[in-house]
């Protein structure tokens, strides 16, 4: 298996509010490094509000990747309105090979994500997973990993620079 995977979206799940933010700048600072352990393109941290609500917060490091990309795709993939996504672009996002299970990416955070729970999604373009996997271990968590095929990507980076689209992620978002 290759050390190198491309263009992948995790999203880990773990006990404690603030749990999600410290695993962020663990990998931030192994990104720093620049052992080239980690690209880390963008990244949103998620917690479940009084409300049951859930509250997106956008990380500060947001760069472009294959045109203007940035935090949409998060916002996109964890928020993004059904009809606007299609099911073709919904079916070709979800997979989750790391675990063994397919799951939906709302689904797998209504089970995950209490109300003193935090999740981060992240996206990158390349990892040494081993150096990853060693630097976050002690953290724990529960992954789906959301493979992005050329097709996804090229759908989604369409809807990245869709004002209309970007319009309609909001900060909070309800579990349907």
């Amino acid at each position: 298996m290759s050390k190198e995977r491309k263009q992948s979206l995790f999203i880990v799940a773990y006990e404690g509010r603030d749990t999600a933010d410290d695993v962020y700048k663990v990998l931030r600072d192994l990104e720093k490094q620049k052992l080239r352990d980690i690209d880390i393109k963008t990244a949103m941290t998620v917690h479940r509000k009084d409300n049951g609500k859930l509250k997106l917060n956008h990380k500060g490091r947001v760069t472009t990747w294959k045109g203007l990309f940035g935090g949409a795709i998060i916002g996109l993939i964890l928020a993004g309105p059904a009809a606007l996504l299609g099911g073709a672009v919904v079916g070709a996002l979800v997979g989750s090979s790391r675990s063994g299970d397919r799951r939906d990416v709302k689904e797998f955070l209504e089970d995950k994500l209490g109300p003193d729970d935090s999740a981060l999604a992240i996206l990158v373009s390349s990892a040494d997973w081993q150096a990853v996997d060693e630097a976050v271990q002690s953290y724990g968590g529960t992954e789906l990993l959301v493979e992005l095929t050329p097709e996804a990507e090229e759908a989604i980076a369409k809807l990245a620079v869709d004002d209309e689209a970007i319009a309609q992620i909001q900060e909070e978002v309800d579990i349907e």
